[in-house]
């Protein structure tokens, strides 16, 4: 089956067959979405690409491929997250690392699927084997959001956005974080506790939601600031109310506030702490005279 007919004939899907027919298909690759089990898919239906015997691939009869479908091929490995820890480490790149330079057992390539899950340290071990793997190396990280990943990590793959913009998810996303952003930016002002409380920990179990409300978070800061110094009075009232009782250094180190938070997120902070440490700077940030608790 091709990527086209796999995802619905997106130009995500086209792009991936063009690719796959010129044998142009990135050593590195990170496959966002939202929905795991299509992700899962994408990076199986690549893993064959790089697995199977037949010119025109993949062909979905070879051994290569049939092992891939199975998830029993000797040269594809997962990089997951183990003894439930909260991210993949160091170490577990380490071991990849080393096994990267171990010959294939049967195909010419091996393929890792790894989490985006990592710890920074993770992730920056992992930066030197994508820049210079060794032949036939092949790497899929599989992303519930990109965001998560650090911007190195990024820069050296190949971004695949699985969920197309416009398509009902990620309407679906936009629209909870926007709501999500709005009721935080309506207690900013308040210096009632419990009100910001309750909306930044609703965020805590959901880190795509929490990257996207502090992308619409920061768009509010930032049509704030611009209604402090240039009013109009036609912007919505939770913008109008924080322009009005906030001082402008409030107002910048609430923009520090969210761009480090944003940081932590990528850094894979966990996620209760994210939100009690983002609650309290917010809160701080109202009455600023210097910069946050970083």
């Amino acid at each position: 089956m091709s990527f086209s007919e796999l995802l619905n004939d997106s130009e995500v899907g086209k792009q991936l067959d063009t690719m796959t027919k010129s044998d142009r298909l990135p050593h590195a690759i990170v496959l966002e979405s939202r929905d795991k089990e299509l992700a899962q898919k994408i990076a199986v239906e690549i893993s064959k690409v790089f697995f199977c015997s037949a010119d025109i691939k993949p062909c979905g009869k070879c051994s290569g491929c049939f092992k891939a479908e199975k998830g029993i091929h000797p040269d594809l490995y997962r990089v997951e997250i183990t003894d439930g820890k909260q991210a993949v480490g160091v170490g577990e790149i380490r071991a990849m690392i080393s096994d990267c330079y171990i010959k294939p057992n049967e195909a010419s390539n091996k393929v890792y699927f790894i989490s985006d899950k990592m710890t920074t340290e993770a992730q920056n071990a992992l930066l030197k084997i994508l820049e210079e793997p060794p032949p036939g190396i092949k790497f899929v990280i599989i992303s519930e959001s990109s965001t998560l990943l650090l911007q190195t990590i990024r820069s050296r793959c190949t971004l695949f956005k699985l969920t197309a913009s416009g398509s009902a998810d990620e309407n679906e996303l936009n629209e909870k974080a926007l709501a999500a952003a709005r009721e935080i930016a309506k207690a900013i002002p308040d210096n009632m506790e419990l009100p910001l409380m309750l909306a930044v920990t609703k965020l805590s179990k959901d880190k795509a939601l929490t990257q996207r409300t502090l992308e619409k978070l920061s768009e509010i800061i930032c049509e704030s600031i611009e209604e402090k110094y240039m009013p109009t009075g036609t912007r919505p009232q939770y913008i109008q109310d924080i322009a009005r009782s906030l001082r402008r250094r409030s107002l910048l180190c609430l923009m520090d506030v969210i761009i480090k938070a944003q940081t932590m997120l990528s850094q894979n902070c966990n996620m209760n702490l994210l939100t009690t440490w983002l609650c309290a700077n917010i809160r701080q940030s109202r009455h600023a005279k210097g910069g946050y608790n970083g």
